[in-house]
């Protein structure tokens, strides 16, 4: 449930014009409004499909091996889904930078 919840919320509040990521990351990540539509809009897709996909395994294989996914997969599924953002977060980088000049 948690993570169709949480997929939902993202996707529902794009469907209402408001990026819900910056709520949580907008003090650590500096990046534009696009950025967080797009962010938003990735994280939202990913979550429903990881529901989508926990479910399928619950309900095809033994208990042991839902576990085992759910640790061993959910968990590495999301670090290497975060890390290919990152050239994302780069083409919107919006961090003041420093002037050259000086």
């Amino acid at each position: 449930m948690g993570l169709r919840a949480f997929g939902g919320v993202l996707l529902g509040g794009l469907w209402f014009g408001k990026s819900m990521l910056p709520i949580l990351f907008e003090s650590v990540i500096q990046v534009t409004e696009e950025c967080w539509r797009k962010l938003t809009l990735r994280w939202g897709i990913f979550f429903l499909l990881l529901a989508v996909l926990n479910e399928i395994v619950w309900r095809t294989q033994s208990t042991d091996t839902w576990v085992a996914f759910k640790v061993f997969g959910v968990v590495p599924l999301t670090f290497v889904f975060a890390a290919l953002q990152y050239p994302l977060l780069m083409k919107y980088d919006a961090t003041p930078k420093k002037d050259e000049a000086n």
